[in-house]
């Protein structure tokens, strides 16, 4: 009996103590949840302004403290208060900014932070950046008449952008076009037929409202016109206003217009009755857009005005372009975004994993595609042989540079994008000098 009495109180004594400690957890995880925090930002109320930028993940469990006591935090996303000044906030699984207003208690203005899920804050200030390739040294140019037809130059440029940390993923885009993925193809066959019904497919295989992992796989097969639909949507989740226009045209051939007003193939994830459509520019847009050529020059080079390619020059080896491109793969085929390292940006994924749509602002200067409103940079569009031996059959990594590119006719199975905003559209570019001017 005694013994019987012994185990109970024991057991009892058990119960209590893990009531407790289950008691000490969740209280510790109301008040400081620091253990399960991806992201803590210690901000000063001075550094504020009447905005400010933080860069975060998707999925992420981020906490923000202040050093001033704070009123009230105003925000959509799920959160919870710690205590006077700090908040615990899940960031949501979809790329996009998201803003938190802060009040004060000596103060009836707010304060805004916005959250860049997945996405790099540039605050470009009389930065020099190198624009365009010399494909052709001068040598080449004096004995053999080649010209450059995008040559080098240093330009000045002061801007605010944000810019996709990687590639649009497939996740992102079945997500945010769920309703325009139809449940059949309704292309009559052939090519298109087959990439709609691989949107299809993988419509099916996920859920809607399903969280978008970080390094989801690069969206491919996707043509020009879904890739500006895409922002759109994109601009219109966020309240912001549409960047592109669209409109019938009786014209028969992809062109550029005029400045920002561009004749494209009219490819979607179901078949219109149209061939081409119009897609022009609305100037007083804030909202997401494909970069322009240059912008994505820039962007691609990061910060860099030595290198022809990210990894390095001509002597660079195999395993040094691998550790930012992913060349192991082919055409029709995808793999995460983010596994390599970032550029001078911290920009992933700028060559190697898929062809990126870029388009002209007003003019393109290459005469293979002459007059065509958009093309592909950066994209890989066969693997290697041998990805993990220096020498191949056909070393073709060694050409592939800034200045590297492909006409974009109809789509194919290794195209994708990134997205940037142009905040205040404020961006003013001015030339310094020519490289060659050195």
């Amino acid at each position: 009996m005694k013994k019987k009495r012994l185990l109970v109180a024991i057991c009892v004594g058990f119960a209590i103590a893990s009531i407790a400690l289950m008691c000490q957890i969740d209280d510790a995880n109301g008040i400081d949840n620091v253990m399960h925090f991806q992201r803590t930002f210690d901000l000063n109320r001075d550094s504020l302004g009447s905005e400010m930028w933080l860069e975060v993940e998707k999925n992420e469990s981020v906490k923000i403290c202040l050093d001033s006591k704070v009123r009230a935090w105003e925000t959509s996303l799920d959160n919870g208060v710690l205590n006077d000044s700090c908040l615990k906030i899940q960031i949501p699984t979809l790329i996009g900014v998201y803003p938190i207003n802060v009040k004060f208690y000596d103060s009836d203005s707010a304060c805004k932070i916005n959250l860049a899920v997945g996405m790099k804050y540039l605050d470009l200030k009389n930065e020099e950046v190198l624009l365009g390739f010399n494909n052709y040294t001068e040598q080449d140019i004096r004995m053999f008449q080649h010209i450059n037809e995008d040559p080098e130059r240093l330009v000045s440029i002061t801007g605010t952008y944000l810019i996709d940390k990687y590639p649009v993923t497939n996740c992102e885009i079945i997500q945010t076009m769920w309703d325009s993925i139809p449940l059949q193809p309704t292309y009559p066959g052939g090519f298109f037929k087959d990439l709609a019904e691989l949107w299809i497919l993988r419509k099916k295989a996920s859920v809607r409202y399903e969280n978008c992992p970080v390094h989801d796989t690069a969206a491919s097969s996707i043509f020009l016109f879904q890739a500006i639909k895409y922002a759109n949507e994109r601009s219109k989740r966020e309240g912001l206003k549409p960047y592109y226009v669209f409109s019938k045209t009786t014209k028969d051939n992809q062109a550029i217009i005029s400045r920002k007003k561009y004749i494209i193939s009219y490819l979607d994830f179901n078949n219109p009755n149209d061939v081409y459509i119009q897609v022009s520019v609305d100037e007083s847009s804030d909202g997401y857009r494909l970069p322009y050529y240059d912008e994505w020059m820039m962007f691609a080079r990061g910060g860099d005005k030595k290198k022809r390619a990210i990894w390095g020059n001509y002597s660079s080896s195999l395993q040094q372009a691998q550790m930012y491109a992913n060349f192991g793969i082919g055409n029709g085929y995808t793999q995460p975004v983010g596994q390599l390292k970032p550029n001078g940006y911290g920009l992933y994924d700028i060559f190697g994993l898929v062809w990126e749509h870029v388009l002209f602002e007003e003019d393109n200067p290459f005469s293979v595609q002459r007059g065509s409103p958009s093309c592909l940079k950066g994209g890989n569009n066969r693997a290697l042989l041998e990805p993990t031996l220096e020498v191949t059959y056909e070393p073709y990594w060694k050409i592939i540079n800034y200045g590297y590119s492909a006409p974009n006719y109809t789509g194919g199975r290794a195209e994708g994008f990134r997205l940037i905003r142009n905040i205040g559209n404020n961006a003013k570019w001015s030339e310094i000098k020519t490289v060659d001017e050195n």
